[in-house]
Order: C-alpha cells, then structure tokens, then sequence
C-alpha cells in the first residue's frame, strides 16, 4: 500500500519499507552489492506485537526522538492502531504503539496518509494522518464512521504523543473521506503545510499558522555526484539544545509523494553549530554556524 526508504541499520546503503494491508510487512535490507534481502520478521516490522497482520496503510519513515536511527509510523484501520516502531539500533525495531500513546489516540481511526514533520518547529517531529474507514456504509453495521477528520499528534519529546486535532482550528474537524496527503511549506514562511486528498471532494489546502515563533531551517539539496534532488542523503544538525537527524526522501504516507527540501524545527536556538550533510554518492559536506529561519541551497561539494 506505500514505501517508504532509510537506511534503519546504518550500514550506508538505504533499505525499503513496504506496508502490507493485511498480509505481513516487507523490509528489504540493502546488502550494498545492487541486491535486497527481505527480513521484516526479524527486524521486528512484521507484525505488531500481538503477531498479528493489520491493514498496513500508509508509512513514514523517520527520527521521532533524536536517536539518529529512523523509526517508522505505519496507519491502519480502526481498532488496529497506527503501530509505531522504534528503531532501536542493530537493525531491530520494538513497537512502542502503546508507551508512545498512538495506540489510545489512534485505536477509533482509520488511516492512510501520514506525515512526520515538526509542524510546530519546537525541534521534535510530530504526526499527521489521513482519515477515513475504507466501506463508505460502515455506519449500517457499526460504530465507526466512514468520514472522519485528520489527526494531529504532537510529539512532547519524552517518548509520548498528544492529541492535538482539536486545537487545529475548527475546519480542521471536518469529516470527509480523506486518503492521500503530501506536505511542503508553500508560502515558505518555515512552517510545513499539508495538503490531503478526499474521494468525491476537491483536496483540501490547510495552511500552518501555529502560533509559535520557533526557529527552523530548511535544506533544498542538489547533487552534482549525487542524484539532482539529493534523495537519500542523511542530514544532521547539532544547536545547543541537542542534534536531529532527517533525510531526503520524497516517499511519504499513502498514493502521495512530497518533495520540498529536508525541514527542521530549532525552538528558540538563533544557531545551527553544524550541518552534516551525507550525500548517497559517499561525500560528507560539514557547514558551520548556519543562521536559522531560512530556505538554505546546498550544492554537493567535496571537501
């Protein structure tokens, strides 16, 4: 149902994330030799953690808590969680659905399109989901509803989740049939927007006007050696308040694609010590000192 690629066990060489709705989920590792192996059951994404396959839907796979190792979100139907695995180093994943509290937030959804992106630029990235049942008569013999609002949980940066959707303005609690959503910050005002396709309706447009003034800092790429867009490459910064890692990817959610640069969110640091830049070609680009609150254009250049 989606794809979504990082490179979870460090090795260099990014690998492949695939939802299964139903069937167990696929992880092919990059052996670095033009080939993959598939090995989802022993990496601990399979499955959930009561063994069981869900409606595997959309996925994003990224650095939630600033470990550096990328973590992967998958959406599912209601009742079946958006399981959340995090990557715990050594090419295995533990689902901490429960302690995160996606699972109580999440158990009465249905989802498809999601989003890991630091939509309030406090440093720590947070969610955004889709929603919608998949049986457009799913009131006839149940409690679900078949159109539902989005979702918003915002990361508290301990581990945990809160739900956020109601403080998202009152629009945003519009129930429709929502599927795909793609995100980028489209009046470049540093804070990323979301843009959400629903079946039978035009695609909604929400804009982030959260109140915040954090600082943030967005990368665009371009590879000379590299691919033109630099997708794959693995950025890392370091402020005074900590390092966070993010990469160029444009697989993200469900039947969507967004492509917008690698975006951070820095709080109230007014520096950015470092940005390490690892291309896929292998060349390593360190900038230093970098302002904050900017749309910055790097050209892959070797050292």
């Amino acid at each position: 149902m989606s794809v979504a690629f990082a490179d979870y066990n460090g090795d260099g060489f990014p690998d492949i994330f695939v939802s299964n709705d139903s069937l167990p989920n696929f992880m092919f590792r990059n052996r670095g030799d033009g080939t993959f192996e598939e090995g989802a059951l022993p990496a601990g994404v399979a499955l959930t953690d009561d063994g069981e396959p869900i409606s595997s839907m959309g996925a994003d796979f990224r650095d939630y808590d600033n470990d550096g190792l990328p973590d992967l979100l998958v959406t599912a139907l209601a009742r079946e969680t958006f399981p959340l695995f995090r990557n715990e180093g050594k090419g295995f994943f533990r689902d901490v659905t429960y302690p995160s509290r996606i699972g109580s937030l999440s158990r009465n959804r249905s989802g498809w399109g999601v989003g890991l992106f630091d939509f309030n630029n406090d440093g720590w990235k947070s969610v955004f989901t889709a929603n919608s049942h998949v049986t457009d008569n799913i009131e006839k013999f149940s409690v679900d509803h078949y159109q539902q609002p989005n979702s918003v949980f915002v990361n508290l940066g301990n581990g945990q989740f809160q739900d956020g959707s109601a403080d998202a303005g009152p629009d945003f609690q519009t129930a429709r049939a929502h599927r795909g959503a793609a995100f980028a910050d489209f009046d470049n005002d540093g804070k990323v927007d979301a843009v959400v396709t629903s079946l039978g309706e035009p695609a909604e447009l929400w804009q982030n006007v959260s109140p915040e003034t954090n600082h943030w800092l967005t990368l665009r790429l371009k590879g000379t050696r590299s691919n033109r867009d630099g997708i794959g490459a693995v950025v890392k910064i370091e402020t005074e308040y900590g390092a966070q890692y993010n990469q160029m990817t444009s697989a993200v959610g469900y039947a969507s694609s967004s492509l917008d640069g690698v975006h951070f969110g820095l709080g109230k640091a007014e520096v950015i010590k470092e940005v390490v830049i690892h291309w896929p070609s292998g060349i390593v680009q360190v900038l230093k000192n970098v302002l904050p609150d900017q749309i910055l254009k790097v050209l892959e250049t070797a050292p």
